[in-house]
Formats: structure tokens, C-alpha cells, sequence
């Protein structure tokens, strides 16, 4: 499994709502647009791919693949919650 950090800017809000539904089944919200997720490559090609069909020219979503090292470094800092991706379960069709 790899860890990734997806955002995104979708300027239509059917199209966010749309996008932002189908990462909530891939990945933990920690922003309005950005997304954690855990996941294989062959699953993030899945996510990609549905994502794809949903977007437009005038939006734009970003992945990033982050190194265990890379992740294993990250800081949360404020009150909000916090969802580690180790401990929540993620059914991915």
C-alpha cells in the first residue's frame, strides 16, 4: 500500500459534490479538497479513471505519491479531528 495526498479545484458544485463523494469512499477527508488515502496503484488508476469521467478542462485534481519516510513525518496541529488511515478501513470495489 501506498500513501497519497490528493486535492483538488472543481469549479462547478455538482461536479465537487460528485468528485468529493467518490474520494470519501477511497480516502480520508482533511480538508474541503484535500484527501489521504491509502491505497494501491492499481486502485489509485481506479479512482483516477473515475475521477476522470466526472471533471472538466476548467478543473483539476493532483495526486501525490508520498514516501512511508514522508508520511511517517507528517504533524497535525489544532483541534480538528484527525483520522489515522492505519486504523480506519477503507472497502474498496
Amino acid at each position: 500500500m501506498k500513501h497519497w495526498l490528493v486535492i483538488y479545484d472543481i469549479r462547478d458544485p455538482k461536479r465537487l459534490h460528485k468528485v468529493a463523494k467518490k474520494m470519501e469512499s477511497y480516502g480520508f477527508r482533511v480538508q474541503k479538497s484535500v484527501f489521504e488515502v491509502e491505497a494501491t496503484e492499481v486502485v489509485i488508476a481506479r479512482l483516477r479513471q473515475a475521477v476522470r469521467r466526472i471533471i472538466e478542462d476548467e478543473d483539476f485534481v493532483v495526486y501525490f505519491d508520498l514516501c512511508q519516510r514522508c508520511w511517517q513525518k507528517k504533524m497535525k496541529y489544532g483541534p480538528g479531528e484527525f483520522c489515522d488511515l492505519d486504523e480506519k478501513e477503507f472497502y474498496l470495489l
